[in-house]
């Protein structure tokens, strides 16, 4: 009786959390769920409702993970989703330092629109960006992204546990979706208890692009889409990880940045050390296509803002509003399709 009582106890406790991680947050799905191999006891698993089924298209379903721990340190914005149909590839986009998903919309949606599930994942990007904590160190890089990638490798670059970590979230976000928006065919991006990475493609915007690329390096992924990134080579030192083959063809990775970023510098050479080919400013056009290295001339504003315009939503539009970039986007999401 004792321990029935005690099981009970762990179950209330559990779905409190979850109720008090459910407030202040935008839910389309109604109540949360954790699937069984998370890092803590499960609350059940209700019902997802009719419009929770239908989320998926149309518009973007938006949701928190609920086994998070509610520490100020814990990173637990929004993550956004929209599934496609049979056969569509999954598109994980992980943000800039700092960022959210909900800064990408209208990327997500181009991707969605050109026949992708699509995942802005809210992932472990607070504090110091990559660049400026690595600097010339080659291996910090490693460490820094095995670390935010999986948990492992803790560090004083970074220390992120396994239950923060973007491979743990992305598990989570799948099983969640699949429990939410059941006609999403969620489950087709699983396999066992891992992820099927040959139906992936990794995207992300500046810390986010780097971590892509990184993931692609150790795993056999659809594609990368990088924007802004990675920006870690300084001066002739890259990150230690690029210097060994990788298990992703470099034939499969696109990247774009504006010959005004701030990090052009930096960011140029490591897809030649990626081996994505020659990259020449002299090469760069407002609305680029054709190369796996695209670089821009588009007018973004200051080294800064060119930086985080080149897929945020503060990007230019034209009359229609539309994303002036989004030709480019386009083309290289079709790429890799």
């Amino acid at each position: 009786m004792v321990t029935a009582a005690k099981g009970r106890l762990v179950i209330v406790r559990v779905m409190l959390r979850a109720r008090a991680l459910l407030v202040g947050a935008v839910l389309t799905a109604g109540a949360l769920a954790v699937s069984a191999w998370s890092p803590v006891p499960a609350a059940p698993v209700p019902a997802a409702s009719p419009a929770a089924e239908s989320a998926g298209r149309g518009r973007l379903l938006q949701f928190t993970l609920p086994y998070l721990r509610a520490r100020p340190a814990d990173p637990n914005a929004v993550s956004l989703a929209r599934h496609a149909g049979p056969g569509a590839p999954l598109l994980l986009f992980l943000p800039a330092t700092g960022a959210v998903p909900a800064d990408y919309t209208a990327f997500l949606r181009t991707a969605s629109d050109a026949g992708y599930s699509v995942l802005g994942l809210d992932y472990f990007n607070r504090g110091k960006s990559l660049t400026r904590t690595c600097g010339p160190d080659a291996d910090c890089y490693d460490k820094f992204q095995r670390n935010r990638f999986d948990g492992s490798s803790p560090s004083r670059f970074s220390r992120v546990d396994a239950a923060d970590s973007i491979l743990t979230r992305l598990r989570a976000a799948l099983d969640y979706l699949a429990q939410h928006d059941r006609r999403g065919g969620w489950e087709r991006y699983r396999d066992g208890a891992g992820i099927r990475w040959s139906r992936v493609v990794v995207a992300g915007h500046s810390q986010g692009g780097g971590e892509a690329a990184f993931i692609s390096h150790y795993r056999r992924v659809r594609g990368v889409l990088m924007f802004a990134a990675p920006v870690e080579t300084f001066d002739d030192v890259s990150a230690g990880w690029m210097e060994r083959p990788g298990r992703t063809p470099a034939a499969r990775m696109y990247g774009l940045a504006s010959v005004g970023d701030m990090y052009y510098d930096r960011i140029a050479p490591t897809w030649t050390t990626l081996g994505m080919g020659r990259v020449d400013s002299a090469d760069a056009t407002r609305v680029p296509r054709g190369s796996r290295t695209l670089l821009s001339t588009l007018a973004l504003g200051t080294p800064r803002q060119a930086h985080g315009r080149i897929v945020g939503d503060r990007t230019p539009r034209v009359r229609d509003s539309s994303p002036r970039l989004e030709p480019t986007w386009e083309w290289m999401l079709r790429q890799v399709r």
